[in-house]
């Protein structure tokens, strides 16, 4: 009997400390910062999630997605599950190195599809690696944080880019997020 109730104890804490790190990604979300506003993201159920992926033109080499065009349509997913860690999914590679012509166009949609959770997609010439809470003002371009989609919607916000030729990083700025992972690099040619 006396071990059940240690055990009871053990998940007790464990999920309290799931739970607690969530509400502390919740909570400490305000650090991102809005570029677009909350406002501006809409909802979107699968069949117009379909239709918007179709329109990314970029062509994948390995872990690096290229877009050669004057105007680039990049779709940027983060998806469930999000095991082991959240992730970036940009033409079905997870976190990739995107390639751009420098002064072209870049058309993004930023598309979050995590039940109950926030995410944003900024983009920053801070490289890695980040802490917890990550220092990337200002930020280049980018959105706010997602409102938390619903089960059988997604959240999404678009925006446009028009880079220099350099070296940029894309992040998420909910705190922890780019600290486990969740960046890639840009590179505008």
């Amino acid at each position: 009997m006396r071990r059940y109730g240690a055990q009871r104890r053990v998940v007790a804490v464990a999920w309290g400390a799931l739970f607690g790190a969530g509400a502390l990604f919740q909570v400490g979300s305000a650090w991102a910062g809005p570029l677009v506003s909350t406002g501006a993201f809409r909802w979107a159920k699968s069949p117009l999630v379909r239709t918007m992926r179709a329109q990314d033109n970029g062509t994948v080499l390995g872990k690096t997605v290229s877009y050669m065009d004057p105007v680039a349509r990049v779709v940027v997913i983060v998806s469930q599950p999000e095991f082991p860690f959240p992730q970036f999914k940009v033409d079905h590679v997870t976190n990739p190195t995107l390639e751009f012509l420098a002064g072209a166009t870049v058309k993004f949609t930023f598309i979050n599809r995590v039940m109950g959770f926030s995410h944003s997609f900024e983009i920053t010439k801070t490289p890695p690696p980040y802490p917890m809470f990550p220092k990337v003002q200002p930020p280049l371009a980018g959105t706010a944080l997602s409102p938390p989609p619903k089960s059988d919607e997604s959240a999404y916000a678009q925006f446009t880019w028009h880079p220099a030729a350099g070296h940029y990083y894309y992040i998420c700025a909910i705190p922890g997020h780019a600290e486990m992972g969740m960046y890639g690099e840009i590179i505008v040619k």
